[in-house]
């Protein structure tokens, strides 16, 4: 029983994996036509302007910036391979839960991973449209007149009852 429970969980957390896997790889264009470090240098001069830094303090903060990368960059390398490792283990559990489905379930997934790719492709297109503007238009709603901040709203009141105060 247990066995079964464990495999029906890998699977739901396979399902999700496998709308990644079925995404196309593509690389981010760099924002304004610039690399990376052009950028970062751009960011980190409008700050020294704005802080009005002087040549000595900019040195100085270029320096500790360059120390801070140099710490962070052999982080990031343990990142970047523990993530190839978590994807490769999840492909070989998707692997091994798809070796247990029979023909007419493995169909029946292949036609669910379709259509949860197309709805994350959905979801990713809208997101990218939005990006940088509100997701709301318009004001939001407020709260009711007669509502004055229980929870529950009260219920609408009957002709024949007195409309209760702010002060009950």
């Amino acid at each position: 029983m247990k066995k079964w429970l464990y495999s029906v969980c890998a699977a739901a957390v396979m399902l999700g994996a496998a709308n990644v896997y079925a995404q196309e790889k593509k690389p981010m264009p760099p924002a304004d036509g610039l690399r990376h470090e052009q950028r970062m240098e751009k960011m980190e001069n409008k700050l020294a302007d704005e802080l009005g830094l002087t040549e000595q303090q900019r040195e100085q903060a270029k320096k500790i910036h360059e120390e801070g990368r140099a710490q962070v960059k052999p982080l990031m390398e343990d990142m970047k391979n523990l993530r190839e490792k978590m994807d490769k283990l999840r492909q070989e559990n998707m692997k091994e839960f798809e070796d247990i489905l029979t023909a007419e379930q493995k169909t029946k997934f292949e036609k669910i991973k379709a259509e949860r790719h197309e709805k994350w492709k959905k979801m990713k297109e809208k997101f990218d449209k939005n990006r940088g503007r509100r997701m709301h238009k318009g004001s939001r709603p407020g709260p009711r007149p007669d509502h004055i901040g229980d929870f529950p709203p009260p219920p609408a009141p009957d002709d024949d009852m007195p409309r209760p105060t702010p002060e009950d």
